[in-house]
């Protein structure tokens, strides 16, 4: 709690003065305009797009990125168990094949590859934005399966605005937040802050055991605190300034599997991120410069098996960005990015470093009307002494019969390999310092149809992928039961993605029904060892089907919504001899919003797995059945 102490101290000093220099200002008052410079918005023509707005994450204010894209995504999240680690696939990739931008810098672990986006809270989010499909061209390696950008938002001249909220839930979850901000002609300031403990001894049927018997989750406690806060700057009617600084710490216990008896293990997380950008917006020419610095570290130890695992990255990117117009028709976009990251702990032969400049450029032209447009999009990065693949895209979309949107993007795509594939050196295990890097194309075709009559609206969308990955990296043990990475797959993932959003609106009633199904197969169709039983299987933990329904009615302030997740078979065995049962997940919500002249309440209630279905996502990991969530907002503006 000092945290919070020193942070709201500090927020109210930084009031007080702004305040001061607000009485002084005579300058004429500036229109509210939205901070955003995302290049997503406008060079991912053909990728198929969902974006998940502020309202739908008002719902999901008290839990993680993970939760939501579960829920209310076509997103495959591979969870762990209540409060443990969770990772993304995109239409059958792995988890390091999600690249994960926060304002439009990766924040992906530079050590691992990949980001636990479970320690992600919602509640600092504005706007969360998902691409699938390859992107290498824009974001570099990772951007393989899909992207995830998390951003952050503001607007001048609205105020002050506060908010309060506590929230109290099974298995003694409990979480408070704040969030304030002073919004000014020039100058925008905000904080958020949480925190967030929970014990998680819930009940679950254990498979595992004989007689299934119904068991209580031990060693699965944990405490996470952190903080948020932005600055928006309006420097005169062309250029704007912003900074952000997101700390946040992070305390769990692992629990064990169905198969351990016990598990003593622990796991620390932390990080710091700061970021900067200044952004200049002309009639013909838009320049960005922007640069982050993010500090993380991770202490897993286990009392049992004495392992005490230290490890700490470090990582400093800039990038300067320039968009401009040479005709009405056209928009071309050049920049250059450096990124260098090093890592420290002892797992590692040394302690690496590395140093990327990457190149990247996009065309994208359009019809007088702007009914079709079309964008290529090049990208070369360069990194001493080794060879990176040249990654270019190209999509289009626009107006057929004015009745249905066609989309279709053909892309290049790559991944490096991590620290940990380079240069782990852990006990039983090594690195591998010759790998290359995975590569490989992708494509897709979209077709939608929109349609809106008079307070009815809906879409309905449909769309077909393929992806191919060479030189795709696993661990292997070798004749000494030394593991090791390699590059010995060749993987194929295509499949089909149904998409339907029913809006009907009346006044102050309002009914949101939407429905959304995968069929993926992502199969290993080479190996480079000999005997490879899992050419030609499906990948595992790749469910071949999964779909989700949700129907969301708001009368006035009164709302009620459910959602039902399906999650198909996933194998557990590259063999595809053993694998996990498909389950049914049902979900209520329930939001109660007062309103009382500047100020609002919101009561809440969230009853998840309302079925009692017992079920694993990865095999052995518990999850709890029914479980709820009370919560209690107050909202303030003036």
């Amino acid at each position: 709690m000092n945290l919070f102490k020193i942070s709201i101290c500090t927020y109210c000093f930084l009031r007080a003065f702004i305040g001061y220099s607000q009485q002084r200002d005579t300058i004429k008052q500036l229109p509210a305009i939205e901070v955003s410079s995302s290049r997503s918005e406008v060079f991912t023509s053909g990728n198929k797009t969902e974006k998940l707005d502020s309202a739908l994450l008002n719902r999901y204010a008290a839990a993680n990125l993970a939760d939501l894209l579960a829920n209310e995504s076509q997103v495959f999240i591979k969870s762990y168990g209540l409060g443990s680690s969770a990772v993304t696939s995109f239409r059958g990739a792995g988890a390091s094949h999600t690249a994960v931008l926060w304002n439009g810098f990766n924040i992906q672990n530079q050590m691992l590859g990949m980001l636990d986006i479970s320690l992600v809270p919602v509640n600092f989010l504005n706007e969360v934005q998902l691409q699938y499909g390859g992107a290498g061209a824009l974001w570099g390696s990772g951007a393989v399966g899909g992207t995830i950008q998390l951003n952050n938002s503001s607007q001048f001249n609205r105020g002050i605005s506060v908010s309060s909220g506590v929230f109290y839930g099974s298995f003694l979850d409990r979480q408070q937040q704040v969030s304030l901000e002073i919004s000014k002609k020039r100058f925008v300031s905000s904080l958020k802050l949480f925190n967030h403990d929970a014990k998680n001894d819930f009940a679950f049927i254990n498979t595992a055991q004989y007689g299934s018997p119904e068991q209580k989750q031990s060693n699965a406690e944990l405490k996470q605190y952190g903080l948020l806060q932005e600055n928006y700057f309006r420097i005169n009617t062309h250029q704007t300034l912003n900074t952000r600084f997101w700390y946040q710490y992070g305390d769990r216990n692992i629990p064990p599997s169905m198969t351990q008896n016990i598990n003593t293990a622990n796991q620390k997380d932390g990080c710091y991120r700061a970021t900067t950008e200044w952004q200049r917006t002309g009639e013909r020419l838009t320049l960005l410069a922007r640069f982050a610095y993010f500090d993380e570290w991770l202490n897993y130890k286990d009392s049992t098996t004495r392992e005490d695992s230290r490890s700490r990255t470090k990582t400093s990117i800039a990038e300067i960005e320039s968009r401009f117009s040479i005709s009405n028709f056209d928009l071309i976009n050049i920049g250059i990015n450096n990124t260098y990251s090093e890592a420290l702990t002892a797992d590692f032969v040394k302690n690496p470093s590395e140093n990327r400049t990457a190149l990247f450029a996009s065309y994208k032209i359009h019809t007088p009307k702007r009914s079709w447009n079309a964008v290529l999009s090049a990208r070369q990065e360069f990194i001493k002494n080794k060879e990176i693949p040249f990654t270019a895209s190209a999509g289009f979309e626009g107006q057929l019969l004015k009745l249905f949107i066609l989309k279709g993007n053909a892309a290049k795509h790559y991944r490096l390999p991590t620290f940990n594939d380079l240069y782990w050196a852990g006990a039983g295990a090594k690195g591998n310092p010759d790998l290359k890097p995975e590569s490989g194309w992708s494509e897709e075709l979209s077709l939608i149809h929109k349609y809106n009559f008079k307070k009815l609206d809906w879409l309905l969308g449909a769309t077909g992928f393929n992806r191919n990955v060479d030189n795709w990296i696993i661990w292997l043990p070798d004749q000494y039961n030394i593991w090791s990475p390699a590059n010995v797959l060749q993987v194929w993932s295509r499949g089909l993605e149904y998409k339907l959003n029913v809006n009907y609106t009346a006044e102050k009633f309002k009914i949101q029904l939407s429905g959304m199904y995968n069929y993926v197969l992502s199969t290993n169709e080479k190996s480079a060892t000999a005997n490879d039983e899992s050419v030609g299987k499906i990948l595992i933990y790749v469910p071949i089907q999964n779909a989700q329904g949700s129907l969301y009615i708001s009368y006035k302030g009164t709302s009620i919504g459910y959602t039902q997740v399906y999650t198909g078979y996933r194998y557990t065995t590259s063999d595809n001899t053993q694998y996990l049962k498909p389950y049914t997940i049902g979900n209520i919500n329930i939001a109660q919003l007062i309103k009382l002249r500047d100020y609002k309440i919101k009561a809440s209630a969230q009853l998840n797995n309302i079925w009692q279905e017992s079920y694993q996502v990865m095999q052995y990991r518990a999850m709890p059945l029914f479980n709820y969530q009370f919560g209690l907002t107050f909202y303030f503006n003036k």
